[in-house]
Parts: structure tokens; sequence; C-alpha cells
């Protein structure tokens, strides 16, 4: 399934964190333009994990560059 809008809105969300003031989310922004295309390009031809919709997606993203710290519940995340 190609997802039509999820480079518009990738780079809505890009643009609305750059002006946050979450420092390390502008970090992400910042990696997510500076490698946009190829983004863009791998999950036009990829089924990105089974994530079709732009807003699961989002949610992992912030899961792994949150770099959350899941052990002191879950033994098997450290």
């Amino acid at each position: 399934m190609r997802c039509v809008n999820c480079p518009r809105v990738l780079r809505q969300w890009c643009a609305n964190v750059m002006r946050s003031k979450v420092e390390p989310m502008k970090e992400v922004a910042r990696m997510i333009r500076q490698h946009f295309d190829g983004i863009v390009a791998w999950t036009q031809t990829h089924k990105v994990r089974g994530y079709t919709r732009f807003t699961t997606m989002r949610t992992v993203l912030f899961l792994v560059a949150g770099k959350l710290d899941f052990s002191s519940f879950n033994l098997d995340a450290s």
C-alpha cells in the first residue's frame, strides 16, 4: 500500500518539530530532513514492518528516537 500523503505529512511534522523547544526531537527532524528523499523512497517501495499508516510509523519513531529505558519493568529490554 503506497502512502500518497506521507511525504507531505512528514515534511509538515518536521516543520512543526523545528518550531518546538524540544531539542532531542529537533535532532530527529534534522536527521529526517537530511535523509528525506531516501526515507520517502524506501517507504514507497516497502511495507514498513506492516505500518501502513503514518500515525503508526510516527509512534514507532518516537519510541525509537526517544531512547526510553524500559528495563525497569521489562527485563528483556536491557
